[in-house]
């Protein structure tokens, strides 16, 4: 595969992904109205995502052993990952959906800082323009566009914290999945057991505040399968595979579709506002993309 063909194969990849991670309220919102809490869905989430990642491998015949070398890199980029889903959940505690999102798309700039800090790279204009304008995008869908109020009595300093880790969080999890010894893995591999040790967190932490409840609901059990495959599984290893092939960068910006999803499948689904900002903050996002593939065709 040439080089031209495998960065477009990586940037489509990158947009699916991030549109794929933009359903998860179309399966979380009824699961949550049926009583399940933000940690027990995570739990069925991440679970149900490594069984049938599991299982898909397992058919073709995919050797699933871990050696012992590998289990602090796989342990690592699971911890940037519950760190990341877990204070994103968490903030959701503190504010509105739309403020959490919007400071939660700090990450690309906490991506552009770990390269230049940590691995000395030399960051592009293009991607730095593309940032801020997918910032004012999801400023839009997410203040201009929405509820921007904090939730009454929460302590507003610690409330931005924890969602400020949670793009941080993220962020590493972005750069790790691109750097050392990750490189080298399969993506359906290094996703599976990211998912195994994530699965086995939000477990422990779901069963520690006593929120594991057993579901029998169908209609709330297809939901979260529905989140586990599309936004988890699928969405993940397209994301993994994106990183590896055109950079933690370009995925961080292609990510801000997620939220530009979200907002479309609200609004057709759930009977959410359409208002001008809205509109004005997914027609950013799609610019900013489209700098995105613009630039990768120069590459």
């Amino acid at each position: 595969m040439s080089r031209d063909t495998s960065v477009g194969a990586g940037v489509a990849a990158g947009l699916l992904g991030a549109i794929c991670f933009g359903f998860i309220p179309v399966f979380g919102k009824p699961a949550l109205e049926q009583g399940l809490s933000p940690m027990c869905i995570l739990a069925y989430r991440f679970t149900l995502a490594a069984i049938v990642l599991g299982l898909f491998l397992k058919v073709r015949r995919v050797n699933l052993g871990i050696p012992l070398r590998d289990i602090p890199t796989m342990l690592l980029l699971a911890v940037y990952y519950c760190v990341s889903g877990g204070c994103l959940m968490l903030g959701y505690e503190y504010m509105s959906g739309g403020v959490t999102g919007v400071i939660h798309f700090s990450y690309p700039v906490f991506v552009l800082l770990i390269l230049l800090l940590f691995f000395r790279e030399r960051i592009r204009v293009s991607s730095a323009v593309a940032i801020v304008i997918a910032g004012a995008g999801i400023y839009c869908l997410g203040v201009l566009g929405g509820d921007a109020a904090f939730i009454p009595g929460a302590n507003r300093a610690e409330g931005v914290l924890v969602v400020v880790l949670s793009g941080v969080g993220y962020a590493a999890y972005l750069v790790g999945v691109g750097k050392g010894r990750a490189q080298q893995y399969d993506s359906l591999y290094l996703t599976f057991w990211i998912l195994v040790f994530t699965a086995a967190a939000f477990i422990a932490l779901a069963g520690a505040r006593g929120e594991l409840v057993l579901v029998t609901d169908t209609v709330t059990m297809l939901n979260l399968v529905g989140i586990a495959v599309v936004s988890t599984v699928i969405a993940n290893v397209l994301v993994v595979y994106a990183v590896k092939t055109v950079g933690s960068t370009m995925e961080s910006i292609l990510s801000a579709m997620e939220p530009a999803t979200s907002v479309v499948m609200c609004i057709i689904l759930f009977d959410e506002k359409l208002n001008l900002p809205i509109i004005a903050g997914i027609a950013l996002i799609f610019m900013a993309v489209a700098i995105v593939v613009f630039r990768s065709g120069k590459s």
